[in-house]
């Protein structure tokens, strides 16, 4: 069976993806054989991209590598973070629209193939739109619990587990508008399968007040390519937190055993400290950084600081 609405082109697979569109697109799996019209698969894969990776490349080769009885859905949108140097529309915006293009192909499907299960899986910024909709299907029994799963990675969203660092949405504070810092969610009773690695600053971010170094690690971790993964959706069944350990990119230790909070916690929604706060981290950031990363901030746009 083919399920189709729009057609993504695919391409290579980068850490920060690649590629902007608006849709979906559903295909059945390679070596799947051709099905009878009508007919529904044992599970549907709803797959969401990353920043400029609107068309879901990221997915590619996982899918090629689908057994029979598995297909596939491309949710197509605009995968864009302004500020971010040539992007447009704002990180809000953009999630806005793959979360209603997402919802809208997962309730459809099912309304189709009721018994079939469903899996839904993001990567960085897909990661908050699949994330977004696994808590929004999680709070409501329109579709069964039993028959959906996620897979999420480098999730901005994610929860620190055990005290540990979680995302940078939970870690650092809005400081521009459009690129809202929403913190943590939770996923109920779903099986949800959070993958990070320990470089990654985007879904292990360092609390930059009692570890700068420990940022600056993450930071120059997902400029150095910390930020990729192996996309494997259909390998992954289970729930909770898989870190990857990995040798730091910048020597640091753990974080001042003192009891201060997150910038999130402390400045999220004081947007005049969060950005007067902001903006001295940046400057320890920068300093902390290897010099080979330090004109590429603007490729950083959580901490882009605007001028006073």
């Amino acid at each position: 069976m083919r399920r189709r609405t729009l057609i993504a082109v695919p391409t290579t697979v980068m850490a920060l993806g690649m590629v902007l569109g608006g849709g979906a697109v559903a295909a059945p799996a390679k070596g799947g054989g051709a099905e009878r019209a009508g007919a529904c698969p044992e599970k549907m894969i709803f797959e969401v991209g990353g920043h400029r990776d609107g068309n879901a490349t990221a997915y590619d080769a996982s899918n090629a590598r689908l057994p029979a009885g598995v297909q596939f859905t491309k949710i197509k949108y605009s995968a864009s973070i302004a500020p971010f140097p040539g992007d447009t529309i704002s990180k809000d915006d953009s999630v806005r629209e793959g979360i209603e293009k997402l919802d809208r192909e997962v309730r459809g499907f099912h309304g189709a193939c009721p018994g079939s299960r469903i899996t839904i899986t993001g990567y960085s910024q897909g990661a908050i739109v699949a994330g977004d909709e696994l808590h929004r299907l999680s709070q409501e029994n329109t579709i069964p619990h039993d028959l959906i799963n996620g897979v999420l990675y480098g999730d901005p969203r994610r929860p620190g587990v055990n005290g540990g660092p979680g995302g940078i949405e939970g870690n650092l504070p809005t400081i521009i508008p459009g690129l809202s810092m929403n913190g943590p969610r939770g996923f109920g009773d779903l099986r949800v399968q959070e993958i990070c690695k320990k470089n990654d600053g985007i879904c292990h971010s360092e609390n930059p007040i009692t570890n700068l170094l420990g940022f600056a690690n993450g930071v120059a971790g997902y400029f150095m390519g910390d930020h990729g993964y192996d996309i494997e959706p259909n390998a992954e069944n289970g729930s909770g937190d898989r870190l990857i350990d990995q040798p730091p990119r910048v020597p640091h230790g753990p974080p001042l055993p003192i009891p201060v909070a997150t910038p999130w916690k402390q400045f999220n929604g004081d947007l005049p400290t969060a950005r007067r706060e902001m903006g001295a981290y940046r400057d320890g950031l920068v300093n902390a950084l290897p010099k080979e990363l330090r004109e590429r901030m603007a490729e950083f746009p959580w901490m882009s600081v605007p001028a006073s």
